[in-house]
């Protein structure tokens, strides 16, 4: 019978469960790991899925520290639960529906590689995985908000 210890876990959830593993563009790939969990809560009210998001961002700061600390690299690649956590926020209160998944994860995916401010201070100033974690937050905080603009 396998064993799982500590560092398995942590690295196979930051790694949005190998997401973050697969070749070239680990923080697309990663993204796309909101998509089954946006799929699945969609049927909660908006406060509710807020909620569950706050609790996903508050575990995935944690796991993403610990798993920096594990791979000695504060935001190696291969977290990619960070994504995860905003493009789930991104998705706040949009209906489900392949276009907005895809809007959202275009602009998300923007946002996130530009980088415009606030997000880009966010990742030089602040550590380990709240760092890692809040710049992919306010950039799908930007998501949401041109969400909202433009298609909601």
């Amino acid at each position: 019978m396998g064993y799982c210890n500590k560092e398995d876990l942590t690295l196979f959830l930051a790694s949005g469960c190998g997401l973050g593993a697969l070749p070239k563009v680990p923080g697309t790939w990663g993204s796309l790991g909101a998509l089954p969990l946006w799929f699945l809560f969609s049927w909660l009210s908006t406060s509710w899925y807020l909620l569950l998001v706050l609790i996903i961002s508050g575990l995935a700061i944690f796991i993403a520290d610990g798993a920096g600390k594990y791979l000695r690299v504060t935001d190696s690649p291969v977290i990619v639960i960070d994504e995860i956590a905003g493009l789930m926020l991104a998705l706040t209160g949009v209906s489900l529906g392949f276009g907005n998944f895809l809007a959202a994860f275009l602009l998300f995916r923007f946002f996130d590689i530009v980088k415009p401010f606030p997000a880009n201070w966010c990742e030089e100033n602040l550590a380990g995985g709240l760092g890692v974690v809040t710049d992919d937050l306010v950039a799908g905080i930007m998501t949401w908000v041109v969400m909202h603009l433009l298609f909601v």
